[in-house]
């Protein structure tokens, strides 16, 4: 299976020259110095993204088509290919970042109505209030910390202020890479699967592919068992174009345990990619049995060639943009990698950055792959003698 990107001349040696730590640095720097609560990725990080593209000379490539905000939907899109809808191979994000929507309250203490998954434990974490700027974008409008205290979370303003409807709390992070372990800080989910994603489009503009790259906007959203609750944005996507041969999801992967499952079984932050069978214990979506082999058998074959694919078997993952790809396609792949503290549960969140290489590498395998005479492989077709 792998041998069929080792007739890609010179494949690997162009990922290890072209996809490095320090370009998925610069990326990250680049998204997370715009924070982008839900419903703003429009005016923060898609302008971003069209920078990052304009820099590297993606815009200019003729195989590249970049909508950013493609049908209205308020998601950016970035496609590779001729094809104006018929991609084989359809890889989602998500840009936004978690937030809170504010309450009434008095002496700048304001209760906040949790716009995503609330994971924050007891105690205060720095946060700042941003408020619509009609110019054009976000403004920092208060300071302070999104404290948790009991069943109550409030924002506590140190600086600024009042607040009213139309505000958003976030959490106040600042991007530090440790060089010598190669461990981030800072928001992370879901910046550094679009960074990845970002890498890799770098690379596969040079090889004849069909793909469509979705950056989402509200994939964050209310708290709720059901999945029409959040990945709202991609929902408004996903019938604009036909069925995919495969969609990557690409999110982070909880390092340790969470309220809803257990942490991974013998992985950690630094191992590489992860990919998982199912998400939310299957409350949004499995990956159908042959898919999964083959994600066995190709990483195995990555590992021969030094890029770092793990199995996370066990590992409780949350649900993403998988349940809005699984609407086009049952052939969903969960590929991401592990984040501590995700949604600031007991601290900055944390990862590593060479994760965030081995997972842009991983999704130019994924895409060749499909894109070679090998693709549709076993299990994909019907077997001799069976049922049609």
């Amino acid at each position: 299976m792998v041998a069929s990107l080792d007739a890609h001349d010179g494949l690997f040696d162009r990922l290890e020259t072209e996809v490095t730590a320090e370009r998925a640095f610069d990326i990250l720097a680049a998204l997370e110095s715009a924070p982008t609560p839900s419903q703003t990725a429009q005016l923060a990080r898609i302008p971003v993204v069209e920078a990052l593209l304009r820099a590297g000379g993606l815009l200019a490539d003729g195989s590249v088509i970049w909508h950013a905000n493609y049908g209205r939907t308020g998601n950016a899109v970035l496609m590779l290919g001729r094809e104006p809808r018929a991609k084989r191979v359809w890889m989602f994000a998500h840009l936004d970042q978690i937030s809170y929507l504010v309450d009434p309250g008095e002496e700048g203490c304001y209760p906040l109505m949790p716009f995503c998954y609330h994971m924050q434990q007891e105690g205060a974490r720095p946060a700042l209030a941003l408020a619509p700027d009609l110019t054009g974008g976000l403004r920092v409008c208060a300071r302070g910390k999104i404290r948790v205290d009991g069943g109550a979370v409030v924002f506590d303003v140190e600086e600024g202020g009042p607040l009213g409807p139309g505000v958003r709390v976030v959490y106040d992070s600042s991007l530090a890479w440790d060089r010598a372990t190669d461990r981030l800080t800072g928001y992370l989910d879901d910046s550094v699967a679009c960074a990845a994603i970002l890498l890799a489009v770098g690379v596969l503009r040079h090889y004849p592919v069909e793909v469509l790259v979705g950056l989402t906007d509200e994939e964050e959203g209310p708290p709720g068992d059901a999945t029409q609750s959040f990945g709202r944005g991609g929902r408004r996507l996903v019938g604009l174009f036909d069925p995919p041969e495969l969609a990557i999801v690409s999110d982070v992967h909880e390092s340790e345990a969470m309220i809803r499952g257990p942490g991974p079984r013998g992985l950690l932050p630094g191992d590489g990619a992860v990919f998982a069978e199912r998400s939310s214990s299957g409350r949004g979506t499995a990956t159908p049995p042959h898919l999964y082999a083959i994600q066995q058998h190709l990483a195995a074959g990555l590992d021969r060639r030094g890029v770092r694919m793990r199995e996370n078997w066990g590992g409780y993952v949350s649900r993403s943009e998988d349940v809005n790809a699984t609407v086009a396609t049952p052939s969903t792949a969960l590929v991401g990698i592990l984040c501590s503290n995700r949604h600031y549960a007991n601290g900055a969140p944390t990862a590593n950055l060479r994760d965030v290489v081995e997972l842009a590498k991983v999704l130019v395998a994924y895409t060749l792959l499909v894109h070679s005479p090998a693709w549709p492989l076993v299990g994909l077709r019907h077997a001799p003698g069976g049922r049609s």
